[in-house]
């Protein structure tokens, strides 16, 4: 038969670059190939056919005449089924994607100020949870992909760079929760506008591929690369300024206050001390004063004294401001083609010694010789951190100063206009914030350096060999200083230092195969993949200072200590999916961990998924109604993946010297070995729908199952062997006992609702909903008790333990609580907590939560509304010291929930839901301290305007535009919630700095 010898191009028309592995197929026949690195391809035609269809991911496919020297041109697919997934272990076209993953577009949010990139995922995903302990800049950010796996051995997501695993978490020196509850994210290092497409991994298709680190989830982010085509120049700056989002923690203001404190003692008298009415009022006149005096904050001209309420609220509490400016450059020819950026931010948070400064520098750069492309990239980050005290009520937290501690009658100033301190500052705590916050600071240095270099040669046809080396390494030194005149460090000052740094090699091979056989298309992978990492680090402790110089060579009370740790990893992979004629799909991947954080005879895992889908939507039983239904298809997916113990050695005995033990120096055990320890094993099991509608309108649905079992739980052991931790006699052995079990569904609706020229609007809801439930922590044991919380098997982990409140007792005007003992009378009532049983009184897990996008460009503007929500969850106001009715708040702020109107006013009152403020009563946890975290949050909003190009042409420009954005702008909550909606993860609530409304006006030039 003859044949015909033809050669071609295919290129893309979206950047005119050569399209690299797109399938050739002939159609009617079993013949094919795939394009080289240029784009081209060659390809023996039988005689009598005539087409080839072209098809590539993300790419629409064309069937076209058949000649020699034909250069193809493919358009991007806009559909839903035609996103490109990207895993980081190859990249799939959504149709063709067994699994669960969403990706997110950064552009869209470009404009938007945020410090992390995670910040940029709130309300974008369904099933994805962010939330922060802190709105500081560069704090930690908690992110949870279809709720929680684990209990002690980590619950955040695995974070992929261009396919490389990267560090992540708080990096700072002395840890989140110890000085402050910000910490620092370790990806405030990167700069967001350098990303190109960020990709959620959220079942075990592909996230069983990174094995013993996926099982909470995988963000795979890609960064901008180099085109072809001339030198591109871009530059974008914007500045703005912030302030609280929310009207935090109210409190009552002088009067008020002094009215309900007057209430107060005058209840005292009456029902704690038995006084008259007559004798409770002088009692009361008499007292006042020395609790809610107006203080004296100056003299007129004449020497009269001025009185007024102190507002602290306004004294701590400022304007904090940012600045960004970014420069860009892209471009290249055939061979090579480069991508580069400088940028610096700086940002300054809403309180003294809070904000951030960052340097970071990026290049990518890609060069085609032969069948090889050698790609290099390197990421440099300098940054700098100032932090304040905030979650817990220490002296330094301006928040716990404002909301809790000082009170309008304390102040700052004394009338000369110098600082007060101690007893005249009248307040709690005899600290004055503002005094504190000029002698102690906690500030840390970060630099980081993240270079990749990989080879990737084109063996033969489809077949790729690919090594790819990358290091990453991160400095931290941090110094906090409580100087001679702070509250912490008086009388002689006391000083601290952290030198640390972490590293990251990681190396891969990696053999891949992708060849299409007429209607059966292939793709393989097999890999290789090892990982060292190190953390060391120097601590130093200075004191007792003669002078000023806060240097650790002049203090006269020096200690120091050392360490250095880490871990290995090694591990084999291996992947194939298979898919005929592009409707029926199923993929099958496995891979074996072996690492040094568990014993020899434990330290391999096997980790697989099983997975498959049918595109109904291309059967011919669908061609009736494809008007309506314009695609679908049917997905399923079940897989084991893993996590990892979180400490390196908790297989081994470990014992330390330079432990203090009834004031001598000398050795203790500070790790008890379980060499039986194992990895936590994830299965998940997940069955979605994507389904499209008009060519327009797209729904994706998920569900899924996810249990954990082989549970890592910190097992107290008994203190008769003499075990010693250095610091109590009670330590912990890690043991595999416990599970956990997540379910939910996940649903995205998107619309193209209008898409003309002038014109495009589009629309995204996101929702879902995920159901936590421990079922086993440890034999016989049912249950962990830790303060308001409760660890409960049949109940979800984030439960509130404690009384049941049951409202005012209207003869006393006391707190009323259910006696809960589990017989007959338990819904009987006492006003004698020793009575009463506590109980679950709720849990943090919503009912509801995600998302609502809107974008509409128009001509040259371009607006954009991003919304996100939660239903159905409750939190828990921990700061019990102003729970009492009638205590601390003698002495502090009173919050402005205490309402006078709604208090008990005497026996017999029945209407009172609110019990008697009285001095000296005492706070009980109780469910009558739960909130609720119901709220809509217009998280950002953008508009811009873009110059029509022949309006910049003439300057030499080949885009201009201006826009503004912000961020939590609006906040709809219940009046209920004092705090953030946007809380720490485990919804128990303090004094944490609170999310930020922040105003952004920004401008982008190209060149």
């Amino acid at each position: 038969m003859a044949q015909t010898e033809i050669s071609g191009t295919v290129i893309s028309s979206e950047d005119k670059q050569p399209v690299v592995g797109a399938s050739i197929l002939v159609v009617g026949t079993q013949m094919g190939t795939v394009t080289d690195i240029d784009g081209n391809f060659h390809l023996t035609v039988p005689e009598g056919k005539t087409q080839l269809r072209i098809q590539y991911v993300g790419l629409q496919t064309q069937t076209v005449p058949a000649k020699d020297g034909m250069k193809v041109t493919l358009k991007p697919e806009a559909g839903s089924l035609d996103e490109v997934i990207v895993t980081g272990y190859g990249n799939f076209k959504k149709s063709s994607f067994t699994g669960a993953a969403a990706n997110v577009d950064p552009g869209k949010l470009a404009d938007v100020p945020v410090a992390s990139v995670q910040d940029k995922l709130a309300g974008s995903v369904p099933g994805v949870t962010v939330t922060s302990a802190s709105g500081a800049p560069g704090s930690v950010s908690n992110i949870r992909i279809r709720g929680m796996g684990s209990i002690n051995a980590g619950n955040d997501p695995l974070y992929v760079i261009d396919g490389t695993p990267m560090l992540s978490g708080d990096i700072n020196g002395f840890g989140q929760g110890n000085y402050n509850e910000a910490g620092t994210n370790a990806l405030a290092t990167l700069n967001s506008n350098d990303i190109e497409s960020i990709t959620v991994i959220k079942d075990a298709a592909a996230a069983s591929l990174y094995g013993s680190r996926a099982a909470n989830g995988v963000i795979v982010i890609t960064t901008k690369s180099g085109k072809k085509g001339k030198t591109h120049v871009d530059f974008r700056s914007d500045w703005g300024f912030s302030n609280l989002a929310i009207d935090y923690r109210p409190v009552l203001g002088g009067d008020a206050r002094r009215s309900l404190l007057y209430k107060g003692l005058k209840n005292y008298a009456l029902y704690g001390e038995g006084k008259s009415e007559a004798d409770a009022i002088t009692f009361a006149d008499d007292n006042i004063d020395d609790f809610a005096k107006k203080p004296v904050v100056g003299y007129d001209a004449s020497g009269k004294a001025i009185n007024a309420w102190t507002d602290w609220k306004k004294l701590l509490i400022k304007t904090g401001h940012h600045q960004n400016y970014q420069v860009s450059l892209s471009g290249g020819n055939d061979n090579t083609q480069f991508y580069t950026s400088l940028s610096y931010m700086k940002q300054t948070g809403i309180f003294a010694n809070q904000g951030m400064e960052r340097f970071t520098g990026n290049a990518n750069l890609t060069h085609k010789f032969g069948r090889f492309v050698l790609t290099y990239s390197s990421l440099f980050t300098k940054m700098n951190q100032s932090l304040t005290s905030d979650g817990g009520a220490s002296y330094g937290n301006p928040i716990a100063n404002y909301a809790f501690m000082q009170s309008p009658s304390s102040i700052a100033y004394l009338p000369d206009g110098s600082f007060a301190s101690g007893p005249e500052t009248n307040s709690i705590v005899s600290v004055n914030p503002i005094y504190e916050a000029l002698h102690t600071y906690d500030k840390t240095d970060i630099k980081r350096a993240f270079n990749t270099l990989k080879l990737d040669w084109n063996i033969w046809d489809a077949l790729h060999l690919s090594e790819k080396v990358t290091y990453d390494y991160t400095s931290n030194n941090e110094d906090v200083l409580w100087d001679r005149y702070s509250n912490d460090g008086g009388p002689a000052g006391n000083a601290q230092r952290y030198n640390g740094s972490i590293s990251q090699l990681n190396g891969q091979t990696q053999l891949s195969y992708a060849k299409n056989f007429g209607l059966h298309n292939i793709d393989a992978l097999l890999g290789y993949e090892t990982e060292k990492y190190i953390v060391k680090y120097n601590y130093l402790n200075g004191s007792d200072y003669p002078g000023n110089l806060y240097e650790f060579s002049n203090a006269g009370t020096t200690r120091a200590s050392s360490d250095s740790r880490g871990y290995t990893l090694a591990s084999w992979l291996g992947r194939v999916n298979y898919n005929y004629d592009n409707r029926y799909y199923a993929g099958v991947s496995f891979r074996r961990d072996g690492s040094s954080r568990l014993a020899e005879e434990n330290r391999w895992g096997n980790f697989w998924s099983l997975s498959a889908a049918w595109r109904f939507g291309a059967e011919k039983f669908m061609d009736p109604v494809k008007k309506v239904l314009s695609d679908g298809k049917l997905r399923l997916s079940y897989g084991v993946n893993g996590t990892l113990p979180g400490n390196y050695y908790d297989y081994m005995s470990l014992y330390k010297y330079g432990q203090y033990y009834n004031g001598k120096s000398g050795m203790a055990i500070v790790g008890i070995a379980n060499p039986n320890l194992k990895w936590e094993k994830n299965r998940a099991f997940n069955v979605g729908l994507d389904l499209t509608f008009i060519d327009r309108i797209s729904v994706t649905f998920d569900y899924y199952v996810r249990t954990t079992s082989d549970l890592i739980y910190d097992l107290p052991m008994s203190a008769v062997p003499g075990y010693y931790d250095g610091v109590s006699t009670a330590t912990t052995s890690p043991i595999n006992v416990g599970s956990l079990r997540n379910n939910g569904y996940e649903v995205t609706i998107q619309s193209n609702n209008i898409q003309k020229k002038d014109f495009s609007w589009t629309t995204m809801l996101n929702f879902g909903h995920n159901h936590n439930k421990l079922t086993k922590i440890y034999g016989d044991e049912n249950q962990i008790i830790s303060g308001v919380r409760i660890h409960k098997v049949g109940e979800p982990y984030y439960s509130f333990y404690g009384f049941e409140y049951a409202g005012v007792d209207p003869a006393t005007g006391k707190e009323l609580f259910y006696i809960n003992d589990g017989t007959s009378n338990a819904r009987n009532t006492t006003t004698d907590p020793n009575k009463a049983n506590k109980v679950i009184i709720g849990n943090h897990e919503t009912k509801l939560e995600g998302g609502f996008t809107n974008n509409i460009t128009w001509k040259f503007i371009d607006f954009g509304l991003n919304f996100t929500f939660s239903l159905g969850g409750k939190a828990y106001d921990a700061a019990s010291w102003q729970h009492d009715n009638g205590d601390y708040t003698f002495g502090g702020q009173v919050p402005a929930y205490y309402d006078v109107n709604k208090m008990w006013k005497g026996p017999g009152d029945t209407s009172a839901s609110q019990p008697v403020f009285q001095y000296g009563n005492t706070s009980q946890t109780s469910s009558r301290w739960l909130m609720p975290t119901d709220y809509l949050r217009l998280k950002s909003l953008t508009l811009g305007f873009t110059a029509p190009t022949l309006w910049v042409s003439h300057l030499g420009l080949s885009k201009a535009r201006a826009f503004f954005s912000a961020s939590n702008l609006l906040t709809w909550k219940s009046k209920d919630l004092y705090v953030d909606p946007e809380m720490r993860v485990d919804g128990v609530c303090t004094f944490q700095t609170p999310g930020l409304r922040t105003f952004t006006f920004g401008i982008e030039l190209g060149f």
